[in-house]
């Protein structure tokens, strides 16, 4: 999306959000809500984004809620991203939201047609952001509480949050609810099956040329329109230096980065694997099986943080503070000026100490050999 079409979403957003207030009936109540004091049975988590990074960024929700409810109903709307995504989570129904016009419209009716038949006890907006369409989907619910942060589309929500002063993404959602009592120092998770797992392994397996070097995902794209991707050529020379190190990579590209196949096709070395998966869950499933993983601020790198694969973050702007992962989950790469290629080749053999590279060779050759014998 260019910056064009950004300002004019901006625009539409805010004109809906004018036009929808006279439908906001019984929202202009202002309750004071401690839930833990509360009879909850049927909770419903409102995430509407088309993102993969939004989708995971919103799953401590799931499980903190789950964890402060543990036999409540919960449901999640969301796009298909989080319905793929959020396969082996703890909620009891999905429901997708589309943004296919026109049938978009008459679907929103039934999505909420549906949702209001429930009778759920509480709605919670969980971007902490003011996401329009969440804010209208939770005051359209029909929920008894409903639940989202102060700002310009509050209207919607008879229970509204301040703003935490917390901004990082990977800690505000937490902050926000521990607000109202509901407790869970928990980080976003994406759950694979044992299968799930095996069958990644034994793509990265076919795909890597044997040796004892670590396995090193790099994923080579992110959102042009936001001004977040590392140049191709930047990733090539990164690609080759990982290489020229000993360690086995294996480059990533999603379906937003087909135009990148015959650039990285032609110039990478023949032991360097290159991977388009269009499938999120086999892509997951291959990211799991990566020692390191190398990224811009993109969906695949909070999607390596919630698969609990050590990450190295590339930001080309000054919001790391905000969109970047914990030190516990990785390490972020940047540089007022822009980031150098050796820089981040200095933080990926850092995160590869010595003792973590025998530890990894260990694993791989023992994997290795036990695919070897199937």
């Amino acid at each position: 999306m260019t910056p064009f079409a950004y300002r004019l979403n901006d625009k539409i957003r805010n004109v809906v959000t004018y036009g929808m207030r006279p439908f906001m009936y019984g929202s202009k109540e202002d309750v004071r809500l401690e839930l833990p004091k509360e009879d909850i049975d049927k909770i419903l988590l409102v995430r509407p984004n088309f993102r993969i990074g939004d989708s995971v960024l919103a799953t401590p929700g799931i499980f903190i809620f789950r964890k402060n409810f543990p036999r409540a109903r919960i449901d999640f709307v969301g796009g298909p991203v989080s319905k793929v995504l959020f396969e082996n989570l703890p909620i009891d129904h999905h429901y997708q939201i589309t943004r296919r016009f026109p049938d978009a419209s008459w679907a929103y009716l039934a999505l909420l047609r549906r949702i209001r038949s429930v009778g759920y006890d509480l709605a919670v907006e969980l971007s902490v952001s003011q996401s329009a369409m969440g804010a209208f989907i939770v005051g359209l619910s029909g929920s008894r509480f409903k639940l989202g942060r102060k700002g310009k589309r509050d209207f919607c929500f008879n229970v509204k949050i301040p703003k935490p002063e917390e901004t990082n993404k990977y800690q505000a959602l937490r902050i926000f609810l521990g607000s109202i009592g509901v407790k869970g120092d928990i980080l976003p998770s994406v759950i694979l099956s044992a299968q799930e797992k095996d069958a990644g392994w034994k793509r990265i397996a076919g795909l890597i040329v044997k040796g004892k070097g670590p396995i090193v995902g790099v994923f080579v794209g992110a959102r042009i329109g936001r001004g977040k991707r590392w140049p191709k050529e930047y990733f090539l020379e990164l690609i080759h230096d990982l290489n020229a190190h000993g360690l086995r990579v294996v480059v990533f590209l999603g379906p937003e980065e087909k135009n990148l196949i015959e650039f990285f096709r032609r110039c990478l070395k023949p032991d360097v694997a290159l991977v388009y998966e269009p499938s999120l869950r086999i892509f997951a499933a291959m990211i799991s099986r990566c020692q390191l993983f190398v990224a811009c601020d993109s969906g695949p790198m909070h999607l390596a943080c919630a698969l609990g694969v050590r990450t190295v973050a590339i930001f080309q702007k000054p919001d790391s503070n905000r969109w970047g992962p914990p030190p516990n989950l990785g390490t972020i790469a940047y540089e007022p000026g822009g980031v150098s290629v050796k820089d981040v080749l200095r933080v990926c053999l850092a995160e590869l100490s010595p003792a973590l590279h025998s530890t990894y060779e260990s694993l791989n050759e023992r994997e290795l050999h036990n695919l070897e014998q199937e």
